[in-house]
């Protein structure tokens, strides 16, 4: 698995469409459809998982076969002000949980920073 990551409009998709060709059939806005070779912005799909009971962190460990050949895309949402509503804070928790998963089992981590790809792992 590829982990990509950094913070809002830094140029995630851009650099994985260019790095790795794909096309539009190629990726999975939002969600979590593991027939698809890129996830993208799974932070946001998190947070209605985390609504609807789920540990998003979970769902990927019982799933790590399945995530072996993806890109996977994520917005870095710990850094800055934590948010004083519970549940953006329960979603900040969980995020934190599910990208230190995710990092623990890629062969690579990038993370992008004004557009500028830094490889982590």
């Amino acid at each position: 698995m590829i982990l990509i990551t950094g913070g809002s409009y830094q140029g995630k998709l851009e650099y994985a469409r260019s790095r790795f060709g794909l096309a539009e059939d190629d990726i999975c806005l939002n969600g979590v459809d593991l027939d698809k070779k890129c996830l993208a912005y799974i932070d946001r799909w998190a947070l209605q998982y985390l609504r609807d009971g789920g540990e998003p962190a979970i769902l990927f460990r019982a799933n790590a076969d399945a995530l072996k050949d993806k890109i996977v895309i994520t917005t870095d949402i710990s850094s800055g002000v934590v948010p004083m509503d519970p549940e953006l804070r329960a979603w900040r928790e969980a995020c934190g949980r599910m990208n230190s998963y995710l990092a623990s089992q890629a062969d690579e981590v990038w993370r992008l920073f004004c557009g500028i790809p830094q490889r982590l792992k």
